[in-house]
């Protein structure tokens, strides 16, 4: 008599980040779906709620309505919550209310965790956990501070509280979201106060919760006179050295590219004097960095601006951050090997360090596989939106598209990169092109080596085998 032993099936720490998302994004859908979220006569429907949630917990920033008219002050703190959940990591604040308490984190809790923070192992995870609440808290206590100065005199004192905490816990989070209206922030384009808080607190918040480590490591040993000023660069890690550096390049190149496209743009600054398109110039740059917020126009841009910052949203922000994209140091390992490939190195050298080849191997997935999801939702979008307008418009008005294929490639990029920039057709898509959308924001957020692993079955059938080499023509 043969006994079937039933095996336990365990989620992966992969799969539970997926399930813990998408439940996130579920529960906030139905939040903000109830009656007390939304404003009287202004109900909203289940595709625009769960829109709005999957934005928020994928810190991204597009809507198909205006959260500042349709939601009610509940509805705005459980927006507010959700940006806060999706910046930090689900797993980061059920891994703080086991702390509080005084539960004991295992060593599976602790993978997952690793794995929502993009950390490489787990020594150490929950020492950086209590850290990085710490920071948040007080970045944000002080982003709010600053972000009150203008927002209570002009809209009182309990209104402009909650909004300067709104939106430094939406800036810190690189979420993009507003409550102050439809325009986003260019009501405040020529307010140096509230352009420079919000872009200073989406740079923080973009360059991961390790760069704050070290770097708060770095002030602490300054403070204490332990090192010398000449010494500085050595005590910090070389991914941090390579997420500041590139971070510095991608921001002022920004900045330069958006100034000398658009400082003849009528739309956009012509008629402003050199201050005024610099501090326009660097909020775009920065709001590039999967921010969302917007102090000018974009559907007022140049095609070469709404081209070129199709780049900047892909790359994103760094790794273990609250921003998105492939990530600034995918971006520059990617970089340093072409240029050492060119120059016939073997090997890719940084900070007299050889860059192992299973990162390089993972940077080339990452960007790969972005790239050919980019591509099909291109594709599934432009067929969704054409057949859309064909069902809209008469058959004598068919020719007639509301939607550009330039639009269509800035929204998918907005959306993958978790940027939250349009060009104005978020509202206007189907329910297929939303549904097309938040798929991208959920991909975006995650990534596309977490989702695989959480999706398919890893094979080590060839683990411990040696091949023959084969000799095939390449270029």
């Amino acid at each position: 008599m043969m006994m079937e032993k039933k095996q336990k099936t365990r989620l992966t720490a992969p799969q539970v980040l997926v399930l813990g998302v998408i439940g996130s994004i579920l529960i906030g859908a139905i939040l903000l779906k109830l009656p007390i979220s939304n404003n009287n006569e202004k109900s909203i429907n289940f595709i625009d709620s769960l829109f709005t949630a999957t934005s928020a917990v994928c810190v991204t920033g597009l809507n198909t309505i205006v959260p500042a008219e349709q939601f009610t002050i509940f509805g705005k703190i459980v927006l507010m919550c959700l940006i806060e959940i999706g910046g930090i990591g689900f797993m980061s604040f059920i891994a703080l209310l086991l702390m509080i308490m005084k539960k004991k984190i295992g060593l599976s809790e602790r993978n997952i965790i690793k794995e929502s923070l993009g950390q490489n192992n787990n020594k150490g995870i929950i020492n950086l956990i209590k850290k990085i609440f710490i920071y948040l808290a007080i970045i944000e206590v002080i982003g709010a501070i600053l972000l009150s100065i203008r927002f209570i005199p002009e809209y009182g004192f309990k209104t402009g509280i909650f909004y300067s905490i709104f939106h430094s816990i939406s800036a810190v989070c690189n979420a993009g979201f507003d409550i102050i209206g439809s325009d986003s922030l260019i009501k405040y384009q020529y307010n140096g106060l509230v352009s420079i808080t919000i872009m200073i607190l989406i740079i923080i918040g973009g360059l991961g919760f390790t760069v704050w480590d070290d770097i708060v490591d770095l002030i602490k040993k300054i403070f204490n006179k332990n090192i010398k000023m000449n010494k500085i660069g050595n005590e910090l890690s070389i991914n941090t050295k390579i997420v500041l550096i590139t971070t510095a390049i991608l921001l002022v190149s920004g900045t330069m590219v958006t100034f000398f496209l658009e400082k003849d743009n009528m739309q956009i600054m012509k008629n402003d004097n050199t201050a005024q398109k610099i501090l326009k110039s660097s909020f775009y740059s920065t709001t590039l960095r999967t921010a969302g917020f917007e102090t000018i126009d974009s559907t007022e841009l140049t095609t070469a601006t709404k081209f070129i910052s199709l780049i900047y949203m892909f790359i994103g922000g760094a790794p273990g951050s609250t921003a998105g994209g492939v990530k600034v140091t995918t971006f520059a390992i990617i970089f340093l090997m072409i240029v050492s490939y060119l120059k016939g190195n073997e090997n890719t050298i940084v900070y007299k360090r050889k860059i192992q080849e299973k990162i390089i191997k993972r940077a080339i997935v990452i960007v790969s596989v972005s790239i050919f999801i980019i591509m099909i939702s291109i594709m599934g979008l432009s067929i969704t939106e054409d057949l859309h307008a064909e069902q809209l418009l008469s058959e004598s008005e068919t020719l007639t598209r509301t939607i550009g294929f330039l639009d269509i490639f800035y929204e998918v990029f907005s959306a993958f990169g978790t940027v939250g920039l349009t060009l104005g057709i978020t509202t206007k898509l189907s329910i297929a092109g939303k549904i097309i959308i938040m798929i991208l924001m959920f991909i975006g957020k995650l990534g596309p080596i977490t989702i695989s692993y959480a999706v398919l079955k890893k094979f080590n059938n060839n683990k411990n085998v040696n091949y023959p080499e084969c000799d095939l023509i390449v270029g």
